[in-house]
């Protein structure tokens, strides 16, 4: 496993003048791709044709006005679909996900050869009810191939957190259990506040809460380290160990990673070890750059032939075997755009 390197930069202050200089940068690395209409009688939008490329790519969807979009149909160079069923996605070679707003799409595995590609307006979830997105905006960015693999990070860490915790050796542990470089960026504290889901797709807790930050830099990841997360279910309401809005992450309403403390059940009670948050927190991260559980509960499987349970994204992060990337993971995660030379 490659030694990983942590580098503590200084805080970010409120926002500047330098912010607007930032934002420039970010949008600079993206590229507008087209823009289509959705068909209003048949819901989805013509194909859109994806240039091919020897670097790494990536594309980012917005739906317009607002809304969430799906991938309707996806060709590869060889004319193979890559798309079977968009509503049934373990059913297809690509798997993609839902996107809220806005999305990102990595251009890898089955993917990565991918030459057109369209898409359809959906319902945010079953009891949606409002205005479906009318127009989609489409824009592509390119990577370099890497040599010093590394991500940029943001620690977010909420009060009984922030004084409990070493984020140097933190941030250490999750390089370790990644393979990757780490740069923290800044460390920002909040309050002790539950975060709190009335269902799977109410994602605006955490968007509200990303929204009270200073701006970040570009391609940077939030690592929001701290509050319990509860989610409203028929049975009541759930704690999440951690979670991640979107796979893969990099853009969106509540674009970050989320880690609970391990002691959620238990007020007052110390936050938990440097060991066990990094394992948490770098599971989280690894679903942000693209990657799934190996296998769910109910026996489903990711769509990786290699991968099985003794690796980092066990459902069950803290389980003893659940340590280190196949080979398979390892390329997926660092095809993703906001992996970047350090």
């Amino acid at each position: 496993m490659n030694k990983s390197f942590v580098f503590l930069c200084g805080l970010v202050a409120a926002c500047s003048a330098g912010c607007d200089t930032e934002h420039t940068a970010e949008q600079s690395l993206w590229t507008s791709l087209a823009s289509v209409k959705i068909d209003a009688e048949s819901g989805r939008t013509s194909a859109v044709e994806v240039p091919l490329d020897n670097l790494r790519r990536a594309i980012r969807v917005s739906a317009i006005p607002q809304g969430c979009l799906r991938v309707s149909s996806a060709t590869s160079i060889t004319d193979e679909q890559l798309i079977a069923n968009s509503a049934a996605p373990n059913d297809n070679i690509w798997r993609t996900t839902t996107l809220h707003q806005v999305g990102l799409f990595v251009l890898e595995g089955a993917a990565s050869e991918l030459t057109h590609i369209s898409f359809e307006a959906v319902a945010c979830d079953a009891s949606t009810t409002g205005i479906l997105p009318t127009d989609v905006s489409i824009e592509s960015r390119l990577s370099e191939e890497l040599s010093h693999p590394g991500l940029r990070l943001r620690l977010v860490l909420s009060s009984a957190m922030s004084t409990e915790l070493d984020t140097e050796l933190l941030a250490q542990l999750i390089g370790f259990e990644l393979e990757l470089d780490i740069t923290v960026t800044a460390v920002e504290t909040i309050a002790d506040k539950d975060l709190i889901m009335q269902n799977q797709t109410d994602f605006s807790p955490m968007g509200d809460l990303l929204a009270s930050l200073p701006t970040k830099t570009a391609d940077t990841i939030d690592v929001i380290i701290g509050p319990c997360l509860l989610q409203q279910t028929s049975f009541g309401q759930q704690r999440l160990a951690g979670l991640t809005p979107r796979i893969p992450g990099g853009a969106g309403p509540a674009d970050a990673v989320f880690i609970a403390r391990t002691n959620c059940d238990f007020e007052h009670s110390s936050p938990g070890s440097e060991t066990a948050i990094a394992r948490l927190a770098a599971h989280e991260i690894g679903h942000y750059l693209g990657l799934a559980h190996p296998e769910e509960l109910n026996g489903s499987e990711d769509d990786l032939p290699s991968t099985n349970n003794n690796n980092l994204m066990n459902r069950i992060p803290l389980s003893a075997n659940a340590t280190g990337l196949t080979a398979e993971q390892r390329e997926r995660i660092l095809a993703h755009p906001f992996v970047i030379d350090l």
